[in-house]
């Protein structure tokens, strides 16, 4: 049977608190040979031959160096994060269509990526990867700050004061005495305080930018598709097909499979697609 395209696109956060490095991702993503400074730890995918592209794209403002050294890029992103359970960088996988050259599949996932995230300020490391098993997919590693004008990190967060219906700030009131809280500041008297809050600088992290860019990949990839071919992001139960979903396969099973091996996820798959046709 002919591959045919499927949609697959998952993202999720690389943390320091779950041991995770973003220098051995990036390591992976590009099938090169990375040094971690802040663990002293070499990560080397050099024997990696899946790997048949990679390259950085920079959002404005970035050093431009960046570019030219992933090793330089993912050590400054380490450096910076200097919390324990520090959020490093985001990952996105996306499957490639099969139908596609790969001219297509490199000038799709770089669309994809410029669009969504570099022009939005991140710097995004990816790579693609092809077993020549007929499920190419992308690696996309991305950062988690923008960039100030003079090239330096910029926040993830920033205090501001809690306003009323009628924008002004709101006291915060001591409850033994009802009267606002003072704050001694030394030799500088007596300081007013205000309700505040930390907010994200960004909208990177809001649940809904999750939908939106799975919603962008279908998009991208279903612009050099056929009508017959066309991806959807949504489940078959949001697009009212009376047909059942297939299940994530993931590299293992499909090593068992290519070894002459049955996985029972891919069985599973394979029974759901003939019902499917049925």
């Amino acid at each position: 049977m002919r591959n045919v395209a499927i949609y697959h696109c998952s993202i999720r956060i690389i943390g320091r608190s779950k041991g995770r490095s973003a220098v051995a991702y990036a390591a992976y993503c590009s099938g090169t040979k990375l040094y971690d400074k802040e663990v002293r730890k070499t990560y080397n995918y050099t024997g990696q031959n899946s790997v048949v592209h990679s390259e950085i794209n920079l959002p404005q403002n970035a050093p431009t160096i960046f570019a030219v050294d992933r090793n330089i890029l993912w050590d400054a992103v380490e450096r910076k994060e200097t919390h324990s359970a520090a959020q490093l960088a985001r990952e996105v996988e996306v499957a490639l269509p099969c139908e596609f050259t790969r001219q297509e599949q490199i000038d799709t996932v770089r669309e994809y990526i410029m669009k969504n995230f570099v022009h939005k300020g991140m710097c995004a490391d990816w790579g693609i990867h092809d077993k020549g098993d007929g499920n190419p997919y992308a690696h996309i590693l991305l950062t988690l700050r923008g960039f100030k004008p003079n090239g330096e990190w910029a926040s993830k967060s920033k205090t501001i004061y809690v306003l009323d219906e009628n924008g002004e700030k709101i006291p915060v009131i001591d409850p033994e005495t009802g009267e606002q809280k003072l704050r001694i500041r030394n030799g500088k008297g007596a300081e007013k305080l205000w309700q505040q809050k930390t907010i994200s600088t960004s909208d990177w992290n809001d649940r809904s930018k999750v939908e939106e860019w799975r919603a962008a990949w279908a998009r991208e990839c279903n612009k050099r598709l056929d009508q017959q071919h066309q991806i959807d992001h949504r489940s078959y139960d949001r697009q009212e097909v009376d047909k059942a979903s297939t299940i994530h396969e993931g590299h293992v099973a499909r090593k068992m499979e290519r070894e002459g091996l049955v996985s029972d996820r891919c069985e599973i798959n394979r029974e759901i697609r003939e019902l499917n046709e049925q």
